[in-house]
């Protein structure tokens, strides 16, 4: 009889600790949560989660491919998740679709949120900016880009009253195209052709990747960095990646750098990516099986470099700067530098390097299907939390957050969390 109520206690006991185990990892972290896709799934990983005063942006997207392009743009109340507002198609007409599919890069300044339709080659049909208040929930101006050519639209970034959004032609010539983020109003600011590429590469292909944000001298004076491929027509196993830094200021180059000098071999395809990011003062680059740190204003040639390896996961998939450190991503390890020197701190195993943010000092990523929480100075996980049940994963949508909160959707619902240490 007294082992029967031993067991029976032990089993007792341990049905509670896993309840207990499960609430410590979804519910306890979960502030609230709002199912907002009705009956469809989140298909698009979308524009991610603009914050403003007390309103927090969500979207619903159709399951890609299932011609139903009806997406939904919701403002969430940022204490209890409750609606306060949604747009839809019809409100951004003439614009006939809202797919979202500019999934990482938008422009928001205080209560503006400027966007851009992603359209390259026969992906994506319309070429449309689009601006939004989020505080009313109200459409401000639908301008549509009459230009059309290879791609427009894969990034938009911006500084004050100013968004700025990519278009290029073909593979001879390229755009930065300069928006007035009240009225709507824009133009053309800079082109960059096939004679602003070193005289170095023997391959003049014109092929933007990526800019960085807008950064700053000592003067004030305003410049971006952006970053072009190249491709060899004869030997695919060479690209060729110019970096460009310009003043938008002086609306001039201050320099180009050949980032990716040195010659590969067969096994060492680089044809990934140019993440570029600006931080203290200088550029750090992520290119094919490679990190570069550059002078941000000057040209100075590559400061120090580190190759990842020799295996297909080691491809530079995006780079950030935290404090003293220059963050580098591949497709399964996480690198953290001295950005000053170039001394790698850690090599770490780490996913999620497309959906990674740093949030009040916490790296916050998606890892498999959860939402993992990582210190940036040593790289050490710290949490992670899983969705309910029957939800799938967390989005591939970057995380944001503010006031302890961070937010993200899984692919049924839109999640608050707990930020570290909140």
């Amino acid at each position: 009889m007294n082992s029967k109520l031993i067991i029976y206690f032990f089993y007792i006991t341990l049905f509670f600790s896993c309840t207990s185990c499960k609430d410590e990892t979804v519910d306890n972290s979960v502030i609230w949560k709002n199912r907002i896709c009705g009956n469809d799934l989140i298909g698009n990983v979308g524009l991610g989660y603009p914050i403003y005063s007390n309103t927090v942006v969500f979207h619903s997207t159709p399951i890609a491919g299932d011609n139903d392009e009806n997406s939904i743009i919701y403002g969430l109340d940022t204490e209890n998740g409750k609606e306060k507002w949604r747009l839809t198609n019809i409100d951004f007409a003439p614009k006939k679709q809202l797919c979202l599919n500019n999934s990482d890069y938008y422009y928001q300044n205080k209560n503006i949120f400027v966007g851009a339709d992603f359209q390259y080659k026969d992906y994506g049909n319309e070429t449309y900016m689009y601006a939004i208040d989020i505080e009313k929930g109200k459409v401000l101006w639908v301008n549509e880009f009459p230009n059309k050519g290879l791609q427009f639209g894969r990034m938009v970034i911006g500084k004050g009253k100013y968004a700025y959004v990519d278009f290029q032609k073909d593979t001879t010539e390229f755009s930065l195209i300069k928006i007035d983020i009240e009225s709507g109003d824009f133009s053309e600011v800079f082109k960059f052709t096939q004679t602003d590429i070193p005289q170095t590469i023997q391959e003049r292909s014109v092929n933007f990747c990526q800019m960085s944000q807008i950064f700053t001298d000592n003067r004030g004076y305003e410049f971006v960095a952006l970053s072009f491929d190249g491709y060899s027509d004869k030997d695919r196993y060479k690209t060729y990646m110019t970096l460009c830094v310009y003043n938008l200021t002086e609306n001039r180059i201050i320099y180009t750098e050949y980032v990716n000098p040195q010659t590969l071999s067969t096994n060492e395809w680089d044809a990934f990516y140019g993440r570029v990011t600006y931080h203290n003062g200088k550029l750090f680059v992520g290119k094919g099986r490679n990190f570069y740190c550059i002078d941000a204003f000057e040209d100075k040639g590559i400061l120090w470099q580190y190759n990842t390896g020799i295996y297909g996961n080691d491809n530079a998939m995006q780079v950030f700067g935290y404090d003293s450190l220059a963050l580098g991503y591949t497709v399964d390890r996480l690198f953290a530098f001295n950005i000053n020197t170039g001394e790698k701190l850690y090599d770490v195993l780490a996913c999620g390097s497309n959906t990674a943010n740093i949030i009040d000092g916490i790296i916050y990523q998606r890892d498999g299907s959860d939402l993992q929480m990582r210190e940036p100075k040593t790289g050490k996980e710290l949490k992670r939390i899983a969705t309910g049940e029957n939800e799938e994963a967390f989005s591939g949508s970057r995380p944001n957050g503010a006031n302890g909160k961070i937010y993200i959707h899984s692919y049924t619902d839109a999640y608050c969390i707990k930020a570290w240490n909140k």
